[in-house]
């Protein structure tokens, strides 16, 4: 990265599944080191971590945040490139542990800086807002599973010829923009840039921005921009490209975008619920292939099928919503009993350890 860049991403998502994590990969453990934070809600993990990235960026250092899925105001995770460390919040839904405890990973403790003997009276609140918002998030993932099956009854569009024009496309934006590096095979990177959140579905196309000058838009309303991106996936890695891969929050084994850093490249997909809000590099009109008249016919179950999806997408929300309402009151309960000085003195300690 860029000296003093900030980009943004998610490792989780709230997907058909329940909670899809890729905290696990969020550095790499033979040459980063990562702190896991523990302590309970409210007890100032994202306060620790804030202080520390700030610092950081004020050195002039670049800037990776992690945000949490289900409230994208909340920080789970830092990452300083230049300085091959990371910070994360290693509490549920992500529970995380080092890879190589005592060299490559190390805990932060923030439950030293609780008051256990006085919050044990709370007891029964911590009980009734834990078991309220862990129920609102059960159905947040029945409804994002809902949603996810409608997605996948849209009628396919695609047919031999239109893989074929789609293939075509994308062997000619190969050959323009990704020559060989030269080394060996590029190195994967997974992240999230969009998640189905408390405040709707959020996007962080400025991420892509931040580290891509030549961005080639995807018209994905009808499901083909997967040819695309599988292509420039496998061309890119075998290359020598390293690639961030943003997978799909609602189908996670699906790669929905790509961010070629060091070429500057960026492919980005967008659908009628994901649209991009910049003027891009290039615009793919891949709706255009497909046979009109089959795509005319198949129009109304379509918008059909969308308006279901949609409308089970904001049920999700409102439920998300819901859980974020309970969550909050139990960070409130815990907040009394947390010494937020003493958390603030030690994220100094580790900035001050970290810029030497």
């Amino acid at each position: 990265m860029e000296s003093n860049l900030e980009v943004r991403f998610f490792l989780g998502s709230n997907s058909p599944s329940g909670f899809y994590s890729l905290y696990d990969d969020f550095v790499d453990a033979n040459s980063d080191s990562l702190f896991i934070i523990k302590s309970g809600p409210g007890s100032g993990k994202s306060t620790f971590m804030r202080i520390i990235a700030s610092g950081v960026h004020e050195a002039g250092l670049p800037v990776e945040y992690i945000y949490c899925s289900g409230d994208p105001e909340s920080l789970d995770g830092v990452y300083f490139p230049t300085l091959k460390t990371g910070y994360v919040d290693g509490t549920s839904p992500h529970v995380i542990e080092p890879v190589y405890a005592g060299t490559a990973g190390n805990y932060v403790s923030l439950n030293t800086f609780h008051d256990l003997s006085s919050l044990k009276q709370e007891r029964q609140k911590v009980s009734e807002y834990t078991k309220a918002y862990k129920g609102c998030y059960t159905k947040a993932f029945k409804l994002i599973s809902a949603m996810a099956s409608v997605t996948e009854a849209l009628p396919c569009t695609a047919t031999a010829d239109t893989v074929k024009i789609a293939e075509r496309r994308v062997k000619g934006i190969i050959n323009k923009e990704i020559k060989s590096s030269g080394k060996g095979p590029g190195k994967v990177t997974r992240r999230f840039i969009s998640a189905i959140t408390c405040k709707g579905p959020v996007y962080f196309f400025d991420t892509v921005e931040a580290l891509a000058q030549r961005i080639y838009l995807l018209d994905n309303y009808l499901g083909l921009s997967h040819y695309i991106i599988e292509a420039v996936y496998a061309a890119a890695v075998e290359k020598g490209w390293d690639i961030i891969c943003c997978q799909s929050p609602l189908f996670p084994n699906v790669t929905e975008h790509l961010i070629l850093p060091e070429l500057k490249l960026a492919f980005v997909s967008q659908t009628s619920r994901s649209q991009y809000p910049s003027k891009p590099f290039r615009h793919i009109r891949l709706d255009a292939i497909p046979d009109r008249d089959k795509v005319a016919s198949l129009k109304a179950e379509i918008r059909r099928k969308s308006r279901l999806a949609q409308a089970l997408q904001d049920e999700a929300v409102l439920a998300l919503k819901e859980a974020k309402f309970y969550h909050d009151r139990l960070e409130e309960t815990y907040n009394p009993y947390v010494n937020f000085d003493g958390v603030t003195s030690l994220a100094r300690e580790h900035l001050s350890a970290l810029l030497g």
